[in-house]
């Protein structure tokens, strides 16, 4: 039986089971003729291969070679690190001018018949469609615009780069396609495993070591620069990007000969590393501290040995570190993933679909929460048959719920404006909420004509300052960056002088690191100096300990003194119980920035995730009960 056409299925009424009432009800109330569609192409791809296989397996170096062979098309990725690596790869073999890059932070000769972008940047039509990563069509976060690319791209042929299990995702979005092929690839290089842990001292050049959490990237940095002074580097995701290029330019170059990294290492990114060294094994994934799952750690021991760089690579765990506890078994299954031995735990989710606003049938910004609501019930009908789910547009709605009651009088808006103002890409969630609402609210007071001071939209660059503060105010320069784009002037700015001010900031954490490396604390709490956790300042004793009263002739408890370093409250020897334990000082140790994801947005997560909370003096350094 053959399919319907694309333009049948626009109107074909799902099948199965009868609708609710309050579906009956959602799809009643449309307007005649304003109902929205499944989002469809008006011409289909010719041609659609599928590059399926492990890490270091020649995928995205034999799609970007049929790009320059055909000399005219796009190459889309999740990271801007992704995006300037195929730039560059694909400006040393073509003309000058013939390649041009669009990461929504920095554009050069956009124009350029070969393009390379993170996918919010892909346009829509053109000859040929590399899609690197393409897994991330199932991201809770981001997901939704893999899914519109692939669903109403109109481009002749496309690349889909990926693991082989996101092939039964993938292909019924492109279903439409004259012809289809699959190329599986196999790994290029050896990976072996390491038969025991690492220790500091042990670590050899051309190694990654990975952890999850800035905090944790710095205080390992910091046990291995003693053994290696000057030589090891930080990379995670709070860096502005041209941080992040020089340091990885510096490790490549041999200058550094250990890199410190998050998970960020392992989304595509290609550096001269023999070994990769698991510090961590368990992450903070936005809403749980939960372990790896195996085709994560199998996307970063994948950068070990990478073919044409280095020779055959290692994987492993690092040892001797306070408080940390990789669970090598865990690594071993990576690794295996890694070499295309067994499959991975790929969440098998279905990409998700957002409304555009055309779909949504509002007239007015007030319109848009129950328009919102209303495309949602409908979109779960409508997707029931289809390979594909609605979004969750919650989000959306709180935001146009931030934005109603500030625009009354001069700053109401209309609703196009409403509209791309809670679509930009600056995080709302807390803490951040306040710097989306700081932007949207000049954004509609230069829209009405009045004034708004410019350190409200872009702050100065600081002076003589920690790397952490110049993080921040880079971090407001990206977020400054994007709003200028959509809305120029603001504050009398446009979005160059905002890219200017990132630029001198992350020039002064380039400067401000080897030394924030050297200084950064070791982990051992603050009291008796017991080893914990990077993220701890106090051990389980001390930080649950009542206050200490006059009348107590303990030693080491009074308000002036403490115990000797390397022994626990009142003399004793520190125990086992007292690793990773204490009272977490640092309320922002697990925000998505601080643990690697930031503007990157890090690996999809799953959606039966729930929050969870830890017992108390739980390190977090290796899976829940793994002691």
């Amino acid at each position: 039986m053959s399919s319907p056409s694309p333009t049948a299925r626009r109107r074909v009424r799902t099948p199965g089971a009868p609708l609710s009432r309050e579906e009956q009800r959602a799809q009643q109330t449309w307007v005649d003729g304003a109902e929205p569609e499944l989002p469809v192409r008006s011409t289909p791809p010719q041609r659609v291969v599928f590059h399926l296989g492990p890490t270091n397996s020649g995928k995205t170096y034999e799609s970007l070679q049929a790009l320059a062979e055909v000399g005219s098309g796009v190459y889309a990725a999740p990271l801007r690190q992704l995006a300037h690596e195929a730039y560059a790869k694909l400006s040393a073999v073509l003309p000058a001018g013939t390649v041009g890059l669009s990461t929504g932070e920095e554009e050069i000769d956009p124009g350029a018949p070969i393009v390379c972008c993170t996918v919010e940047k892909a346009p829509p039509a053109g000859e040929l469609l590399v899609l690197d990563e393409s897994h991330w069509v199932a991201d809770p976060d981001r997901g939704h615009h893999w899914a519109r690319l692939l669903l109403t791209g109109e481009y002749r042929e496309m690349h889909l780069i990926s693991a082989a299990e996101a092939l039964l995702l993938l292909k019924p979005l492109v279903a439409d396609a004259v012809e289809t092929e699959v190329v599986n690839h196999k790994r290029l290089s050896r990976l072996d495993v390491l038969p025991a842990p690492v220790k500091p001292q042990q670590v050899r050049p051309q190694t990654l070591v990975v952890a999850f959490s800035r905090k944790t990237v710095y205080a390992v940095a910091a046990q291995l620069d003693r053994h290696r002074t000057g030589k090891v580097g930080v990379l995670y995701g709070a860096l502005p990007p041209a941080t992040r290029r020089d340091v990885i330019a510096r490790f490549t170059r041999g200058e550094l000969e250990v890199l410190v990294t998050t998970d960020v290492i392992g989304h595509g990114i290609n550096v001269p590393a023999t070994t990769v060294l698991f510090a961590e094994t368990q992450k903070f994934d936005g809403t749980e501290l939960r372990p790896l799952r195996t085709w994560e750690a199998a996307q970063i021991a994948g950068r070990a040995g990478r073919y044409g760089l280095t020779g055959h690579g290692s994987v492993g765990v690092l040892g001797g570190v306070p408080g940390l506890r990789p669970v090598a078994s865990l690594v071993t299954a990576g690794a295996s993933v890694a070499r295309g031995d067994t499959m991975s735990d790929l969440p098998n989710r279905l990409p998700r679909l957002r409304p555009e606003l055309d779909d949504l049938g509002a007239f007015e910004p007030v319109d848009l929460p129950e328009a919102l609501m209303r495309w949602s019930v409908w979109a779960r009908t409508a997707t029931r048959a289809q390979a594909m789910t609605p979004d969750d547009v919650s989000g959306l709605v709180l935001r146009v719920h931030a934005l109603l009651p500030m625009m009354r009088g001069p700053l109401a808006a209309d609703l196009f404006t409403v509209w791309r103002l809670v679509n930009l890409a600056i995080d709302h969630d807390p803490p951040r909420k306040v710097r989306w609402l700081a932007l949207a609210r000049a954004a509609l007071r230069h829209r009405a004509g009045l004034d708004v001071p410019g350190e409200l939209v872009l702050p100065p660059v600081p002076r003589g300052t920690t790397v952490q503060e110049y993080e921040l105010v880079a971090a407001q320069a990206r977020e400054a960056q994007t709003l200028l784009r959509s809305f120029p002037g603001v504050g009398g700015l446009v979005a160059e002088d905002a890219a200017r001010v990132e630029e001198r900031c992350a020039a002064r954490i380039t400067e401000l690191l080897p030394e924030a490396i050297g200084l950064s604390s070791a982990s051992r709490c603050v009291s008796c100096g017991v080893g914990i956790a990077p993220w701890f300042t106090t051990c389980r004793d001390c930080g649950t300990r009542a206050p200490s009263r006059s009348s107590d002739r303990r030693p080491g408890r009074s308000s002036g003194g403490g115990s000797p370093a390397g022994r626990g409250a009142g003399g004793r020897s520190p125990r086992r119980s007292d690793v990773g334990a204490g009272g977490r000082s640092d309320p922002q140790a697990h925000d998505r920035s601080a643990r690697g994801r930031g503007s990157d947005g890090g690996p999809p997560r799953t959606d039966s995730a729930r929050p969870k909370h830890r017992r108390r003096g739980r390190s977090g350094g290796g899976p829940a009960g793994a002691r």
